[in-house]
C-alpha cells in the first residue's frame, strides 16, 4: 500500500513558468482505471513529479482511453508537442489522441484523452509511451507517461463491434411471444377501424381519407392552378397571392397526402423572418380530432426557401422509430403555401425547452434537472443517430434546436427544415452565401464540406454540451470566421461547470481531429449507458 501512496507524492523539480502548469489524472479518473481514489500528478504547480513519470500505469482492457486534465494558471503562454508510440512495431501508430499534437496548454482547465483501443492489428500487451514538450521562455521540459493494456481478451479484439446489444439486455422467448400478441392486436384494432368506417353514418365520407400514395419523381408537390385559393384557416391565411408563385419537385418518396381542409390553423408557436409553426388539428373523416403541428412559409418566402423546406422537411417521412420525430402528411398544390403536418408534443423545441429550465425565457420556474435527466435526453438523441446511420442517412445538423420532448420527457429527432430561420443565430455566412452551424459542425466539414457519420458524432458531441449547460451558446467567444483555424489548433469546448470528467471525456471523445478516431454511435451508447447506471448507484 506505502508503494501506491508514494507515486503520488510531489517531488518539486524543473518549475516550469512560474509555477503555473499542473499536468494530472484526476481523482475520479485514477479511480475508474486504477481503483485508487487518488489524484496522480505529473506535473503541480510548475514542478515534475519525476516518481510518477517512471509509474507504468495499468490500463484495464475494457477501458478504452485514458484521460488527462491541464491548465496553466501562470500569465505566460506555455507551449506544447504530443508524440506517442506503441510497441505494434508497424509504421502507423495506432493509438490517439483527441485534441491537436501541437498548440498552447489551455488557461482554464480542460480534459484530453489518449484513445487506447485494442483491434486484431495491435499485440495483445500493448505498450504506450506518450512524449510531451512543455515550451515556456524559449525553455523546453520534457514529460514522460507510460502505460501498459492487457488486449488479449476476446472480447475486446474488435474495437468497431456492435456494442448495442451489450447495453441493452437480449430479450428471450417470451419476447417472441409479446410480438405474437402484439399482431394479433394489430389485426383486430385494424379490423375495428374498418368496421367503424361502415357503420359511420356518413360513411361515404370515408373514401375522402387521403390515402398513402407514391409521389412520382418529378412530381409537383406544390404545383401552379389557375385560381386562387380562399379558404378560412383560422388563425393564418396560408395562400400565396400569386398562385403560379412556386413549384417543388421533390424525389420519389412515400407519404400522407392530405387536403387543405382538413388542416384547422391554430396559435402562432415560432415565426422566423419567412417562416411559421402553428398550433393545428387535423380532423380525417371517420377519426377523432388530432393535435398537430404544422410548418409553413410566409407569403415573402422565396422559391429557394420554399423549396429548401420542402426538401429538409420530407428527408424522415418514411422512417418509424420512437426516436425520430414523424411527418404525418403533407398538404400541396392548389396554389397555396405548402404544410408539412407533424404531431403534437407537450414541451415542445428541445432547445428553447432547456433554457425554459433554466430560467431564460417566460419567467417562469425553472424545471429542475438532475444529471440523470440530461444524459436521458442524451442517450435518447443517440438512439435517433444511431438509427439514421442504421438507414444510411447522414443528419448534417444535429443540435438541440433540431430536436422536440414530449409529456413524457422523451426525445425526438427531427428535420432541420426552417431551423435556419427560427434560429438564425446558430447559423452564420462565411462569404459564401450559404448558412451554415459553423458551430456545431466537425473541422472536414467546415474546411472540405464533408459529411458523414463521423461529422455526425462531432455535431452530437456538441449537442451533448448543450444539454449539459441548458443550451448555451457554444463558442459563444469565438468569431465564426475563426473556428475553423482554433479547432484546427485543438482548441475545443470547455468542460461544463458541474459537469462530471466522465461525460465531458465523452465529449471530448467526440472531437477528434480525425473522423477515424471518434467513435460510433453504439460506443458512444454504451459509454452514455453505462455511466448513466453509475449515476443511478449512487442514487
Amino acid at each position: 500500500m506505502g508503494e501506491k501512496f508514494f507515486l503520488f507524492s510531489f517531488l518539486l523539480c524543473l518549475p516550469l513558468a512560474k509555477a503555473g502548469l499542473n499536468f494530472f489524472i484526476s481523482q475520479q479518473e485514477s479511480f475508474r482505471v486504477l481503483g485508487l481514489v487518488a489524484e496522480l500528478a505529473y506535473v503541480r504547480d510548475g514542478s515534475i513529479n519525476d516518481v510518477a513519470q517512471h509509474f507504468v500505469v495499468p490500463v484495464p482492457s475494457h477501458i478504452q482511453e485514458l484521460c488527462f486534465v491541464w491548465v496553466n494558471a501562470d500569465s505566460k503562454a506555455v507551449k506544447y508537442s504530443i508524440f506517442t508510440k506503441d510497441n505494434s512495431m508497424q509504421s502507423v501508430n495506432h493509438v490517439s489522441l483527441n485534441i491537436s499534437n501541437q498548440g498552447v496548454v489551455p488557461r482554464e482547465p480542460q480534459i484530453f484523452c489518449l484513445l487506447l483501443p485494442c483491434t486484431t492489428i495491435l499485440p495483445s500487451k500493448l505498450e504506450v509511451s506518450m512524449k510531451i514538450n512543455f515550451t515556456s521562455f524559449n525553455n523546453v521540459t520534457v514529460l514522460n507517461v507510460v502505460m501498459k493494456k492487457d488486449c488479449s481478451s476476446e472480447e475486446f479484439r474488435n474495437a468497431e463491434q456492435d456494442v448495442l446489444s451489450k447495453v441493452i439486455p437480449a430479450e428471450d422467448s417470451s419476447f417472441m411471444l409479446y410480438v405474437a400478441v402484439g399482431v394479433a392486436f394489430g389485426i383486430l384494432v385494424v379490423s375495428l377501424a374498418a368496421a367503424s368506417c361502415f357503420l359511420c353514418p356518413k360513411h361515404n365520407l370515408c373514401h375522402q381519407q387521403p390515402p398513402r400514395t407514391i409521389v412520382p419523381s418529378g412530381t409537383a408537390l406544390y404545383s401552379p392552378v389557375q385560381a386562387t385559393c380562399n379558404e378560412d384557416l383560422g388563425a393564418a391565411t396560408l395562400c400565396v397571392s400569386d398562385p403560379a408563385a412556386h413549384q417543388i419537385v421533390v424525389e420519389d418518396k412515400t407519404s400522407f397526402r392530405l387536403q387543405r381542409n382538413n388542416i384547422h390553423i391554430g396559435s402562432t408557436l415560432l415565426e422566423g423572418t419567412f417562416g411559421s409553426i402553428f398550433h393545428a388539428t387535423l380532423q380525417i373523416p371517420c377519426q377523432p380530432l388530432k393535435d398537430v403541428i404544422v410548418k409553413t412559409v410566409k407569403h415573402n418566402a422565396a422559391e429557394m426557401q420554399v423549396r429548401l423546406m420542402m426538401e429538409e422537411g420530407t428527408r424522415f417521412q418514411d422512417l418509424v422509430h420512437q426516436n425520430i420525430y414523424p411527418l404525418i402528411g403533407i398538404v400541396d398544390g392548389d396554389g397555396c403555401r405548402p404544410l408539412l403536418v407533424y404531431p403534437s408534443v407537450t414541451y415542445g423545441n428541445l432547445k428553447r425547452w432547456l433554457l425554459y429550465c433554466r430560467g431564460s425565457l417566460d419567467g417562469s420556474l425553472p424545471h429542475p434537472l438532475c444529471t440523470q435527466d440530461l444524459v436521458t435526453i442524451a442517450l435518447h438523441v443517440l438512439r435517433g443517430v444511431q438509427y439514421l446511420h442504421q438507414q444510411n442517412i447522414i443528419h448534417r445538423d444535429l443540435a438541440t434546436r433540431n430536436c422536440v420532448i414530449d409529456d413524457q420527457f422523451h426525445v425526438k429527432l427531427t428535420d432541420m427544415a426552417l431551423s435556419r430561420d427560427f434560429f438564425p443565430n446558430d447559423y452564420h455566412c462565411l462569404g459564401d452565401n450559404e448558412n451554415r452551424p459553423i458551430k456545431w459542425m466537425a473541422m472536414e466539414s467546415l474546411t472540405r464540406r464533408e459529411f458523414s457519420t463521423s461529422s455526425d458524432i462531432w455535431s452530437f458531441g456538441v449537442v451533448l454540451w448543450e444539454v449539459t449547460t441548458l443550451a448555451q451558446q457554444p463558442y459563444v467567444e469565438i468569431d465564426p470566421f475563426e473556428v475553423g483555424r482554433v479547432l484546427r489548433d485543438g482548441y475545443r469546448l470547455t468542460q461544463p461547470i458541474n459537469c462530471p470528467d466522465e461525460l465531458y471525456a465523452i465529449m471530448a471523445y467526440c472531437w477528434a481531429s480525425s473522423k477515424s478516431d471518434r467513435p460510433t454511435a453504439p460506443q458512444l451508447y454504451r459509454e452514455l449507458h453505462q455511466f448513466h447506471h453509475q449515476l443511478n448507484e449512487y442514487i
